[in-house]
Parts: structure tokens; sequence; C-alpha cells
């Protein structure tokens, strides 16, 4: 599963970008087909069914940064059905096609509650459902442990901390600079963001504060594109949040290896309650 983001403050996305120069892989298994271990410094620990020590089929991929997959693969790349299970407690149950999310995807929240959306090639599309409270009676899908060996064991723990020094100092290395808001930081775009929100009429304040957390991409030229609010249930709050962002000034774009670049970004819109 192919996929390159930094999580600083922020997500820059350049898909075209290795932080591995040169992957290392070591396969062990059935041979031209059937079960098997790959070994990659670049995806992972890979266990399940391969064809010419190539992903295909069922497996379980532990990933450098922590994260682990479960499902289908074809051709090396997570395709069909799976889940991707973070480090944060959430876990992503639907379809995926060439390791993004892609078709009907669900959401399972470390608080209880779950999201559903349609995807596409990793975008979020339509909201389909989305509930604010603990869903009784809802089953998170399973965690696939196994019972790896103590060489899968130290293997991972190694690229792990592989994984974070090549991560620093690829960034440091190629000079990225996140986008600049009027000279400052993205939480100071943030607090602008909020400073000019109109709160809808049919806000509540008595229920509490609501926060939206709203996409968008900063393009080379300093403006933005492509906003959208994520995971909100209450779409006069996810209109809202989007047109405060959406008034923002020109910014400074993000630099990567000498060169400006589109970059995406998250930021929360809180609306204040009682």
């Amino acid at each position: 599963m192919k996929r390159v983001s930094f999580l600083l403050t922020l997500v820059a996305m350049m898909s075209s970008v290795s932080l591995f120069a040169q992957d290392v892989l070591r396969y062990e298994g059935q041979w031209p087909k059937g079960e098997g271990v790959l070994y990659s410094s670049e995806n992972g620990l890979i266990i399940g069914t391969f064809d010419n020590a190539v992903p295909n089929g069922r497996c379980v991929c532990y990933l450098p940064s922590g994260e682990v997959y479960w499902g289908d693969y074809k051709d090396g790349e997570a395709t069909g059905y799976g889940r991707l299970y973070r480090d944060n407690g959430t876990v992503f149950s639907g379809q995926f096609k060439d390791g993004r999310y892609h078709g009907l995807d669900t959401l399972y929240r470390k608080n209880g509650t779950v999201f559903v959306g349609a995807f596409s090639h990793g975008r979020l599309k339509a909201k389909l459902y989305e509930s604010t409270v603990h869903a009784s009676g809802l089953t998170v899908p399973e965690y696939p442990k196994i019972d790896l060996t103590p060489k899968q064991e130290e293997f991972l723990k190694t690229l792990e901390v592989a994984w974070e020094e090549k991560t620093r100092k690829f960034i440091e290395s190629h000079g990225f600079v996140t986008p600049r808001f009027q000279g400052g930081s993205v939480e100071d775009f943030t607090l602008w963001v909020n400073s000019h929100l109109i709160v809808p009429e049919s806000f509540d304040p008595t229920r509490g504060s609501r926060t939206v957390l709203v996409e968008f991409t900063v393009l080379s030229d300093g403006t933005l594109s492509d906003i959208h609010a994520m995971f909100g249930s209450d779409p006069d709050l996810n209109a809202a949040a989007e047109e405060a962002v959406a008034k923002s000034p020109v910014w400074e774009p993000g630099v990567f290896d000498g060169q400006k670049r589109d970059t995406r970004l998250i930021v929360p819109v809180v609306f204040e309650g009682e």
C-alpha cells in the first residue's frame, strides 16, 4: 500500500515522492503461488497469499507507520474489501482501490460513533450517514491479530524507527516549507477563520460547542481550492464552515524541493456553545 503523507500540523499530499530511494524486499513462502510473508522496507510486513512474491488475495499488512491493513490485494496494491486500523483507535472498513478508499466505506471512531461515506481515490465525495452519539449494538471489525515470530516483531520495531528517521531526514533534505498565512502558521489561519465565521440561525448553543473539520488545498499560486467539510453531521454548520474558509486571502504556498507545490490542509472550525 503505497501512501506518502507528511503528518505535521497539516497534511501535504505528494504522491509522486517516495521516502525510500530503494525498497528492500525479502519473500519467504510458497512459490510461484501460495501462502507467504513479504518483508518490505517501504510497505512493511505483509502476510498472506502471493503470486510470484507479489501480494494477491487476502493479506494482513503491518505498515511502517504503525497502521494495519487487513483485506484484499491485487497486483501488490490494497484493492477490494479491506479494513485499515489506525493508531488512534479508529477503523476504516469498506472498499479500497490501489491503496486508497474507493467506494462505500465506514469509519468506526474510538468514541463509538460511525461515519459512512462514498469515496473516490481517497477523496470523500458524499456523506451517507453519521451518528453523533455512541451507536448501541455497534460491532467494530475485529483486529486481525496474528502471532508474529520474534524475527517479525524485531523487523517491525526496526522498520518503525527507520521510517520515522527517514521521514524527518527526507523533509529536512528537500526543504519542505509549510504554507504560511499572512506570515503566520496554520494555527493563525484557524483563529482567522473562527473570527470570520457566520453562525447559522439553526445552531443551538445550549446543546454545546460543535467542531467541523474543513479540508482544502493551498494551490501553488496561494489561492484556495477544493474546500469541503469532513465528517460534519449538520449541513448548515458544514456550509458555514466552508464559507468562512473560502473567504481567505491569498497564502504563501508550500515549497518542496525548491518548488511551490499544492498542499492539502485541515483546520478545525468551532461553533461555540454555552
